[in-house]
């Protein structure tokens, strides 16, 4: 045996007698460890819990609330009603107009093999024929006979590059570029006339549901729309509450939850935001404190002490 493995088997020994006599060396510290966790956990649970109610409470008392989403629902101490904002038409243009979608996707990832190539061709004969089946029964929805025009219009444009894709050789990027621009006046005089659509619907639903709610209700309502992440700022239904309830977008009475869907989620988000604004009222004397990450002012001046600084560049020096 080597002198190294001596020393090992020594060690070893001792260790084991060391296990023997005191036990293991770090059951005790991993003991301790886990009931100090468990107490934590058990401390955060309850604090966390008595917020909870709070909050739960607080968005029991937030009457009346109006909900916008697929239709207008307002929630009242007196029960609920809802107020149809379904536009001729609507449905109808933006579907058509996810044609380009299907495009987009099927092009992404840009095919980089032959199984990539494949797959963006099996799913260009997709829309193909998906397209073909919708044109069939164009004639029987329900739009003005120029409206149905225009669609024939730009599934024609989307058929032919479809077609010239399918039979070429390789596709190129700025083949599907140039489709995309062809489609998109198209594409956007949709747009538009969904716009229209739907903004003529909401106001008509809105405009009833304020009918029916009293002077006092009014001034206590809170409006929750939704929508995805990308559209919180600038979306249809935040312009238009924008420019009928500046007062009430103002007081912080219109709330935009994203990606919160069903009736039961769009309230709790009300409740939710009320009790953010009690603790950043109470704890810091700003009800939109809870807007910033708690550790938000003070990352910066950390981020100045373990970031090193790069050499600014000459265009700063001069």
């Amino acid at each position: 045996m080597d002198c190294f493995g001596g020393l090992r088997t020594t060690l070893a020994k001792s260790c084991l007698a060391v296990i023997l006599l005191f036990g293991p060396v770090t059951s005790a510290h991993s003991a301790d460890g886990g009931k100090s966790e468990d107490v934590l956990h058990n401390f955060d649970r309850a604090m966390l819990s008595i917020l909870r109610r709070s909050q739960a409470e607080l968005t029991a008392r937030t009457r009346p609330v109006m909900l916008i989403a697929r239709d207008v629902t307002v929630v009242s101490e007196g029960g609920e009603k809802s107020y149809p904002r379904d536009g001729r038409g609507y449905n109808e243009l933006k579907t058509v107009s996810h044609v380009l979608l299907g495009i987009i996707g099927a092009v992404t990832p840009w095919p980089q093999d032959d199984a990539g190539t494949a797959r963006m061709k099996t799913e260009f004969a997709v829309i193909r024929t998906e397209i073909s089946t919708f044109l069939s029964a164009i004639d029987d929805l329900d739009l003005p006979a120029d409206t149905i025009a225009r669609q024939r219009e730009m599934l024609g444009m989307a058929e032919a590059f479809l077609d010239d894709a399918l039979s070429g050789e390789e596709l190129t990027r700025a083949e599907v570029s140039k489709a995309i621009n062809t489609m998109r006046p198209v594409w956007a005089a949709n747009m538009r006339d969904a716009a229209r659509t739907e903004l003529k619907a909401l106001h008509r639903a809105v405009s009833a549901a304020r009918t029916d709610l009293s002077p006092d209700e009014w001034d206590r309502l809170y409006v929750v729309s939704h929508g995805g992440p990308d559209v919180r700022a600038v979306n249809v239904v935040r312009l238009y509450l924008q420019r009928v309830m500046p007062a009430k977008m103002d007081a912080g009475q219109v709330l935009f939850a994203v990606d919160t869907h069903g009736k039961d989620k769009m309230i709790d988000y009300a409740g939710y935001v009320r009790m953010q604004r009690i603790v950043g009222a109470w704890a810091f004397g700003d009800p939109k404190r809870m807007e910033v990450d708690l550790l938000g002012y003070e990352a910066g001046a950390i981020l100045d002490e373990i970031i090193p600084a790069p050499a600014p560049d000459k265009a700063y020096l001069e």
